[in-house]
């Protein structure tokens, strides 16, 4: 009876780490974004310059460089993350409304824990 205790109480901490660590990504996720959508190219704390050119607007060449970024008009989704603790692949949409642009996009990007964040080292936008 003991190591069924045991092997209960391993399994749920286990969950419980596991579901923890998605927290921890899922919100390291939103903050990529907004820094990549707020077009700061010298933000290499949390993603791969390649990174911030595939999501930025201006830099992937979807708008123009009169965009201006507002916070209060991007959205980003529910992300669902699959890891293994130290690497993570996410998956979330994000989408910006304003009255001459916008978009609303399906987002994959593979992240590793460094210096104690979540840097996105790689990103596919689906159309």
């Amino acid at each position: 009876m003991n190591k069924k205790v045991w092997i209960m109480a391993f399994t749920a901490s286990f969950a419980l780490l596991y579901i923890l660590f998605g927290f921890w990504i899922a919100k390291d996720t939103e903050t990529i974004l907004d820094k990549a959508m707020a077009a700061d190219p010298t933000e290499q704390e949390y993603m791969d310059p390649s990174v911030f050119n595939r999501i930025n607007p201006v830099t992937s060449g979807a708008t123009t460089a009169a965009f201006s970024y507002d916070s209060s008009k991007h959205s980003i989704g529910i992300a669902v993350p699959l890891h293994f603790f130290f690497v993570a692949k996410v998956f979330v949409t994000h989408a910006y409304d304003e009255t001459e642009f916008g978009f609303k996009e399906p987002v994959s990007m593979d992240l590793k824990l460094k210096n104690g964040h979540w840097y996105a080292a790689n990103v596919k936008i689906e159309p």
